[in-house]
Formats: structure tokens, sequence, C-alpha cells
């Protein structure tokens, strides 16, 4: 590469002043964002919200937990209990749930810190995670997601920073808690299974105890999926959504159409049950539907948004996904921390691929920080590693 080239590339190693006045720079550049949003939207409600209130009020007030769809969600009425008990309104729980994105944003630039080594790849993720209107206006509702990716972000960087097995179960509570806050919040306690497991396969001392690892590899999978198919999914509409032809939920401007009479399964069935009846009997439909999903979840442009929204998200978010690959292919970063991470983003994925893609995108965007922790370091060593060829 040549001498002048190699001149412009940023440093990888900032100084200490350098990363001070960057730091600034990021918490104005948050602070000032969520005080327009704050006095753009103060409370923003879905029918959702009112569900949560609703259930928040019985806690509060009678300690009351009502059996039905939105126990599921137990985790945020819960939190918004707690904020009412301590005489907080509606603007108070988007303060505080703002002021926790915020101390979470502090230590996702920590997390990626220690991820790369570096001081260039934390102000680089940060700086994404914050412009990333698409996630940080989920702050300015009252819904799950806040509370959600924050909670992700701290249970992350406890794993990250872990210097043993040890230290790395201190995630534990703030993971089983990210799973009382979201159905679908069972994927960290399963990307922290994989990160355990990975660590004592690693640590065994001889063959045999990694076969009876393996063993249990492949029967705390199918345990799990005896929990999702019996009870967190048994509110939801797996399959119901594939015989209206949506690939984004109530979506009418992207159908697929199927040749052939839709089969359904029999209503009384499970969900994975019903899922595998519908694949068997629809498999071209299915798959065709699946498949999407599966880009739409990725690529997260939709059709109807703008051309400077897809934009931004194809010349940001497409760079991140290819560094962050070159970063997980290197032994730069402990094998069991990027199986924490890959298996978030991936169960994510998957999860998506088989039920329905939002309009909003908010499936992707509460795992995206991993993309842009990860992305962000590999580009931080793409850098040094042209900065240090010799010059041409």
């Amino acid at each position: 590469m040549p001498n002048k080239l190699q001149a412009l590339l940023p440093r990888v190693q900032l100084s200490t002043t350098t990363e001070s006045r960057i730091q600034v720079a990021l918490a104005l550049l948050w602070a000032v964002l969520h005080t327009v949003l704050f006095f753009k939207y103060g409370v923003r409600t879905t029918d959702d919200s009112r569900e949560y209130l609703t259930y928040a009020h019985s806690i509060a007030g009678e300690f009351h937990f009502a059996n039905n769809y939105y126990i599921k969600y137990l985790g945020y009425p819960l939190f918004l209990a707690l904020l009412f008990k301590l005489g907080l309104g509606l603007k108070g729980v988007i303060v505080v749930q703002t002021l926790l994105s915020g101390i979470a944003t502090i230590y996702f630039y920590r997390t990626t810190k220690l991820l790369a080594g570096n001081a260039l790849a934390p102000a680089l993720a940060t700086f994404l995670l914050i412009i990333w209107y698409d996630l940080q206006l989920f702050h300015a509702f009252l819904m799950t997601e806040s509370l959600y990716i924050s909670l992700l972000m701290f249970g992350f960087y406890i794993v990250v920073k872990a210097g043993s097995l040890r230290q790395s179960l201190w995630a534990l509570p703030v993971l089983l808690y990210v799973a009382l806050v979201r159905p679908n919040g069972f994927i960290a306690v399963v990307a922290y299974m994989a990160y355990v497991i990975t660590v004592v396969y690693i640590g065994a001392p001889t063959r045999r105890a990694r076969r009876l690892l393996v063993l249990a590899v492949i029967t705390v999978p199918l345990a799990a999926i005896l929990v999702v198919d019996q009870y967190l999914l048994q509110s939801f509409t797996v399959v119901e959504t594939y015989e209206k032809g949506e690939v984004i939920y109530l979506y009418k401007g992207l159908l697929v159409h199927s040749d052939k009479p839709i089969i359904m399964p029999p209503a009384n069935a499970s969900p994975l049950t019903k899922l595998y009846v519908f694949v068997r009997d629809n498999t071209s439909y299915f798959f065709r539907m699946s498949a999407l999903r599966f880009l739409l979840f990725w690529g997260n442009v939709k059709p109807f948004f703008s051309f400077f929204h897809n934009a931004l998200i194809i010349l940001l978010l497409y760079p991140m996904y290819f560094f962050g690959a070159k970063a997980l292919l290197r032994n730069h970063t402990a094998l069991p921390v990027r199986m924490f991470g890959v298996l978030l983003v991936l169960q994510q994925a998957f999860i998506t691929t088989i039920t329905s893609e939002n309009e909003t995108g908010r499936f992707l965007m509460s795992v995206v920080f991993v993309v842009f922790a990860f992305g962000a370091a590999g580009v931080s060593w793409q850098l040094e590693t042209w900065r240090s060829k010799p010059g041409d």
C-alpha cells in the first residue's frame, strides 16, 4: 500500500486525550438525540402498551398477576410496576428506560473495546448504535424493546468481560430476566448455554468428558424445543400468518401467492407440530415465504422506507456484516464469546424466518448491537493490517 494512503488511514490506537474527546462527543450526540425524541414524542404507545400498563397497575396495586397472554411479557409490567410504586408517571418511565439505554450504551462501548483491543472500534460501533434512529426510537415507547435491548447489552458486556466461567455467571440473572421481558428472550439463555458448553468443551480433560458434553448438547436443545412448543409459542400464530401470504406482518404490499390450495394443519395441534405439518404439505410455498423473510431480516430494507432510509441501511449495515464475519473468523476473540454473539443473532434470524418480519425491522434491531460490535472490531483490525503493511 502506498505510504501516502497509509498516512491517511486513521490510527487504530488512539491517545487518551483523543479517546476522551470522542467519548464526550458521543455522549453529547446521545443526549441531544434523546432530548429531541423526548420533547418531540413524549410518551408513545401502541395497542400492547395498554395491556402492559393494566398489568403493571394490577401488580403495583394488588400484587395480582393475570394468567393470560401477557404473562409471557411479565418482566416489563414488573419493571413498570416498580417505577409506579416509586411514584413515577408515564413520562418518568420513558426517562428511566432512556437513561438505562444510555448506561447500556456506555457498557456497549466498553464491550467493543474489550472485543477489539483498541479505541477506534468502540468509537465506530457506538456512533452507529446512537445514530441508528430505528433502534433509538424504541426508547420513547412504552414497549418491551427498550428494556429488552438494554438488558441484552448489559448481559453481553458481562460475558465479554468475564475472565472465567465463574465470573460469567453474573450474566445469568440478567439474561434470565431478559427471558421474562419477551417470549423470544429465551434466545439469551440459549446463547449463554452455548457459551458455557464451549468453555467446558475447550477445558474438558478427556475425550470421554467431551463425548458426554456432546450428549448434553443434543439433549438440552430438545428440552428447550419442548418448552418453546408447549409454553412460549402457545399464544402465537406461527403458521396462521402463512395462510395470508404476508411476508411482513399486516403488510399487504408484499405477498407470496401459492399456485395450489394451501393446506392448513389441525387447529388443536401444538405450534411446532403445526409448523411441521404445514411445511410437509406446502413445502414450496413455505420455503419461498421463509426465504423472503430471511432476506428482509438481514437486509432490513423495506419497500415502504424512503430511498434515503434504505440507502443508509445498505451503506452502514452491510459493511458491518462483511467485517463482522471477517472478525468472527479470526481468533482475536475467545471462541465462547463468539458463540454467544453468533447464537444470539442467528436465533433471532431463525425466529423471524419461521414467523414473520415486522414492518419496523425491530427483530433485527434487538440484536443489531452484536453486528456493530463485531463489525467495528473487524474494521479496526483491517485498518491495522493495512497500516502495518510496508509501503509499495
